[in-house]
């Protein structure tokens, strides 16, 4: 759940991050980003996901 909180803190929907994950090669579905966030798909391409949310999100907090 961090990721969400940390996302609504800076303004950012899902789909920005859907879109900011597509634009690096991540290629992710609404259902299943929701999924993703809120812990249920836990699937090594899950963790690869989150991965990358997290470095999405570090570049947004430092501008």
């Amino acid at each position: 759940m961090e990721t969400l909180e940390r996302m609504t803190k800076l303004g950012m929907s899902q789909v920005d991050m859907i879109l900011e994950l597509r634009k690096r090669g991540y290629e992710v579905q609404p259902p299943m980003m929701s999924s993703i966030l809120r812990g249920v798909y836990t699937y090594p391409k899950a963790k690869k996901i989150l991965e990358a949310c997290e470095e999405i999100l570090n570049e947004r907090e430092k501008t």
